[in-house]
């Protein structure tokens, strides 16, 4: 038996010999020294490339990755070829990464594998930016460019020398070779403009360093400490590499491959959720096993030793619309607590000093069938908690630009107030649904879709996005699902029949199901229902008296809500409590690491932030309710030795008012009805009074200085000065030229900001008195500032708008509240604070506005 062996070893060998001795030849023939394929087989090489591609490969892009003379290796086992080619009907460019067999001669032998590294259809992604000076053991650095709807709005670098910082599992090697055409790390980087540019150049630079250009701005980039100098217009993101559970990784791995789809996967999903669900059903029935009661349970910490638990002493008697009133159980018989709110928030979170608790839950069944399945109900309040949104690593899938972070925004000013995150919605491949993150659009909004957006002044609106294509003023970030669930207080007012992107007769069988909705009063809702349906998770956000509400993600890995506190996230010092018992989740998710898309709270803060080092006060000043939220902040300021006062208001608090000054010059002599409305504040409003700041007056007819009141013109605009500040609707107004007929009340006023920018003026005009714009806030600002000094600090109050005051006497005072001095009237122009509406953050989309554009900019 040997001997016959020896034969067949001996012709393995043998042929072995020979294809090692042909291909060497090959190699020798088309001269092996070289680093790179000379013109004509490069020619060659691109248009094999393209054949077995079907790309039409950019010539002038192509680059090997490795700088390694060529060898016997590129005909054995390939190299790495980075190039550019037009997709889809627009042409616009995508990356390529191809692992290619060839012969120095340039004749391919066999495309091993290729991927597409950007799939951004609607943006352009290029030139290559390549490392050229490498090392033969290196692989080269690279990069490119993000262009879309005519601009750059974002960079891309990778190094493929990084290792990895552990060991890497084999399912995360077969997504690399998969959707890369590599096994190696590729550490990634994504530079983010603040303002898209027309242009931009990138710059490889020894090392780590990174160079990048746009206009007049320059940016040195550090990727070994991940820095960028200077701090201003340029954000660095490292992105993370997708790792999913096995399962999970399976399942999604089978379900993209073209022979299999989704179809098999959705079918494989019912058959198992529906087995398990009946025998729930029967256990319950015949056993009486809760099957959902200890999974649907709420996390609860047990009391210290020695310490009282009360949960009613922080329950404010004025507000009747905090906690939610009790919902009477929908199956009659109540289990304990069903349909009672008990606060939420654990001990150790971090909550506003004063005020309520921010976190109530409580749950209701539903199911006559299922009557152990619970939809478990958080509510938020939206006056404390603020609502902010993230892409995860892997899902939303951008139409162009870079994917998500997968983690809260490593903001210093955000980390401290972050209380908690919730799920998100479904994956791009299931619907396609809006998503825009910090103003950029990763998919644009679809129309009619349920939609919840947060906008610059805070507020949070639901609502169904309507047929415009532009993005309202002020949209910060949104994420869109589905249909609405409730909509007006109707249940799923479409009559849509599918929750989910499986198959037909899904819909009624039980699952994990989220969702979230609002209210009239400024209140969120989440849900979670370990065994429930669309249709009863509707029902649910009725009964808890929800305006609006939108289904998000489903399936037990998916949807989870964490409790946060973070002390230093760096050091990984932070801590975190699921809701539920049964939510499948892990500590690091939101915080450093998920693959989905989420939301994320925090505190509210309750005063701007410090200003050149100088935290604003409180003392002294009245507030509206609730008083544990403060309007009203004021500080001091020393500028070139002039000492600054500024007054810092929150407008959706407040309301304003302006009367004429008694010493006006068309209101110095006067008397009766009408000329006490002019000049004197209703009587029914003075219990609403706050405060009130004296404008001045005009010196005398002759010199006219704007000035309306109550609809009325008293006074002409004078020429040379463009502005005003005026009262539209109790609110606080400023713009250009003349007053529109919406201001029912304002005097002129000499613009110095609009739009964020200044407006340009006299090197030598300083002002006494400005009124700012901000998102959110009001600033009145008194001391005299020249110009560039009154540039800077409108700067850092983020002002969009200012104007200066320009009416002739400097009287100028104000009077709050409790103070002796505060009246009705006034010898000059005087504009009133008043108490406005209750705070409600939670808004309809509807509302809203679309601005006039004809698409949203995705960068």
């Amino acid at each position: 038996m040997r001997a016959a062996k020896n034969p067949l070893r001996a012709s393995l060998r043998a042929l072995a010999l020979l294809c090692v001795v042909t291909t060497a030849a090959e190699l020798a023939r088309g001269g092996a020294s070289g680093a790179a394929v000379a013109a004509g087989p490069r020619a060659r090489m691109v248009s094999a490339l393209s054949a077995r591609s079907g790309l039409a490969v950019d010539a002038g892009s192509m680059v090997f990755e490795s700088g390694a003379p060529i060898g016997l290796g590129d005909a054995l086992w390939g190299r790495s070829v980075l190039f550019t080619a037009p997709v889809g009907r627009a042409g616009l460019r995508d990356v390529f990464r191809a692992r290619v067999r060839f012969t120095a001669s340039g004749a391919v032998l066999s495309v091993v594998s290729l991927a597409n590294l950007t799939r951004s259809p609607l943006g352009d992604d290029g030139p290559l930016v390549v490392e050229r000076e490498v090392a033969p053991s290196r692989l080269r650095r690279w990069g490119f460019a993000t262009r879309a709807f005519g601009q750059v709005g974002s960079v891309t670098v990778l190094d493929p020398n990084r290792g990895d910082d552990g060991p890497v599992p084999l399912t995360r090697r077969l997504t690399r070779w998969s959707e890369r055409a590599s096994f190696g790390p590729d550490r990634r980087w994504d530079l983010r403009l603040d303002h898209p540019a027309a242009s931009t150049q990138l710059e490889l630079g020894a090392g780590a360093a990174v160079r990048v250009a746009a206009g007049a701005s320059r940016w040195q980039v550090s990727l070994d400490g991940e820095r960028v100098t200077p701090v201003d217009g340029l954000t660095l993101v490292r992105a993370q590499e997708i790792e999913k559970p096995a399962l999970i990784w399976a399942v999604d791995t089978v379900r993209a491959l073209p022979f299999v789809g989704p179809a098999p996967i959705a079918w494989l999903e019912e058959t198992v959720f529906g087995v398990r669900d009946r025998w729930r059903r029967v256990a319950f029935r015949y056993l009486g096993v809760r099957p959902s009661q200890a999974a649907s349970e709420a996390v609860e910490e047990a009391p210290r030793e020695g310490q009282s638990v009360a949960t009613e002493a922080l329950v404010d008697p004025d507000d009747v619309h905090w906690p939610p009133p009790t919902v009477p159980p929908p199956l009659g018989d109540a289990e304990r607590g069903e349909g009672q709110w008990v606060p939420a928030s654990p001990s150790w979170l971090r909550r506003l000093e004063g005020a309520p608790p921010a976190f109530y839950r409580s749950f209701l069944r539903l199911d006559r069938e299922r009557p152990y399945a619970r939809v478990e109900v958080l509510a938020i309040d939206a006056r404390q908690i603020e609502l902010g949104m993230q892409a995860g690593v892997e899902d939303p899938v951008p139409l162009v630009g870079p994917r998500g972070d997968g983690r809260i925004p490593r903001d210093p000013a955000l980390m401290p107030r972050v209380v908690g995150a919730f799920n998100g919605a479904f994956k791009t491949e299931h619907g396609g649904y809006g998503m825009v993150v910090s103003g950029r659009v990763l998919l644009p909004p679809r129309p009619r879709a349920a939609t919840v957006a947060s906008f610059d002044d805070g507020t949070v609106a639901l609502g169904s996005w309507g047929p415009d294509t532009g993005l309202p003023e002020g949209l910060v970030s949104l994420r869109q699902n589905l249909d609405p669930l409730v909509a007006d207080g109707v249940e799923n007012p479409t009559r849509r029949a599918l929750w989910g992107f499986v198959l037909g007769g899904i819909e009624s069988m039980p699952t994990v199901r989220s969702g979230l909705c609002g209210d009239r009063h400024g209140h969120l809702f989440y849900f979670w229902g370990e065994e429930t349906t669309g249709r009863l998770l509707a029902r649910t956000m009725r009964m808890v008296g929800c305006d609006y509400g939108l289904h998000l993600d489903m399936n037990p890995t998916h949807a989870a809500f964490h409790f946060l506190r973070v002390e230093d996230v760096a050091r990984r010092q932070f801590q975190y409590q699921p809701l539920l018992h049964g939510m499948q989740s892990h500590g690091d998710r939101f915080l450093y690491y998920t693959l989905k898309d989420f939301f994320y709270l925090a505190l509210r803060p309750v005063a701007p932030p410090p200003l050149r080092g100088v935290a604003w006060r409180t003392e002294a000043l009245p507030e509206p309710a609730p008083r544990w939220l403060p309007s009203l902040h004021r500080l001091t300021l020393s500028v070139d030795q002039e000492a600054v006062e500024v007054v810092a208001m929150q407008p959706e608090r407040l309301s304003f008012d302006l009367r004429g000054g008694r010493s006006e010059p068309a209101l110095s002599v006067g008397g009766g009805a009408t000329w006490e409305a002019l000049t004197t504040l209703p009587r029914e409003r003075a219990s609403q009074l706050l405060g009130a700041f004296e404008l001045g007056t005009a010196r005398s007819p002759s010199v006219p200085r704007g000035l309306r009141v109550n609809g009325a013109t008293l006074m002409p605009a004078g020429g040379g000065v463009e502005g005003y500040l005026g009262v539209a609707s109790g609110r606080l107004v400023m713009g250009e030229g003349a007053m529109g007929p919406e201001v029912t009340s304002g005097v002129q006023a000499r613009v110095v900001r609009r739009q964020g920018q200044p407006v340009a003026r006299d090197p030598d005009d300083d002002a006494r008195t400005v009124w700012a714009l901000a998102p959110g806030r009001v600033f009145r600002i008194e001391g005299r500032l020249g110009r560039e000094a009154l540039d800077a600090l409108l700067a850092e109050l983020g002002a969009r708008d200012a104007v200066a005051l320009t009416r002739a006497t400097p009287n100028r005072e104000t009077h709050w509240r409790g103070a002796e001095t505060l009246r009705d009237a006034y010898p000059s122009t005087t504009l009133f604070v008043l108490t406005g509406a209750a705070p409600n953050p939670v808004t309809r989309l509807e509302a809203r506005r679309p601005a006039a554009a004809a698409a949203p900019s995705p960068q």
